[in-house]
C-alpha cells in the first residue's frame, strides 16, 4: 500500500482500514494541464494527499503549510491560480485572515474551505466567503466534485466518478 492508499484509507469516508475507491482518471493529454491549484494547510499529509491527487487528474498544484507562503505564491502566480483549497485553522493567519487577503489578491479565485470544526463553530464570515466548504476528513470524490462544480467550464477534474 503506498502513501497516498495510506493516507486515503486512513482519512477517507471510511475510517481506518476502509479504503475509498478513488475517482478515474480521464486520459492525459501530454503536457498539457487543466489549471493552477493552490493547497494552503498545515497538515502535511493532508497536503500530500490533495497534492498528489489532483496532480494525477492533471492539475498544476502549488502547495504550502503556511498562510503567508501561500499568499506570496498567490501574489506571484495570481493570473494562474483559479483555485485556492485553504483550511480554516492554520497558525500566524488563520482561514478567515487569509481568506480576506486571497480575495483581494485574486478576486477572481475560487475558494473551496476545509475544516475539521463543525460548521456551525466557524465564523459566518469564513462560511459565506468561500465558494464551498468541505470538512475534513474530505474524501477524493467529494474535493473532485467541488472542483468540477466551481470550474464549471469543461475544465472538470473528473470525466466519470465511479461509486
Amino acid at each position: 500500500m503506498g502513501i497516498f492508499s495510506a493516507a486515503i484509507a486512513l482519512f477517507g469516508k471510511g475510517g481506518v482500514g476502509q479504503q475509498e475507491r478513488l475517482p478515474e482518471c480521464p486520459p492525459k493529454d501530454e503536457g498539457e494541464t487543466k489549471c493552477t491549484v493552490l493547497v494552503i494547510d498545515d497538515d502535511p499529509t493532508v497536503l500530500l494527499t490533495v497534492k498528489t491527487l489532483l496532480v494525477k487528474r492533471g492539475f498544476n498544484v502549488l502547495s504550502t503549510s503556511s498562510s503567508p507562503k501561500g499568499l506570496d505564491m498567490l501574489r506571484y502566480a495570481a493570473r494562474d491560480i483559479r483555485i485556492v483549497v485553504l483550511d480554516y485553522s492554520m497558525p500566524k493567519l488563520n482561514g478567515e485572515e487569509t481568506l480576506k487577503f486571497v480575495r483581494q489578491l485574486s478576486p477572481t479565485a475560487k475558494v473551496i474551505g476545509i475544516t475539521a470544526m463543525k460548521l456551525d463553530s466557524l465564523p459566518k464570515e469564513y462560511a459565506a466567503g468561500v465558494d464551498k466548504l468541505l470538512t475534513k476528513p474530505v474524501n477524493a470524490t467529494e474535493l473532485v466534485g467541488a472542483l468540477d462544480e466551481l470550474l464549471g467550464d469543461g475544465q472538470t477534474a473528473s470525466l466519470a466518478i465511479e461509486p
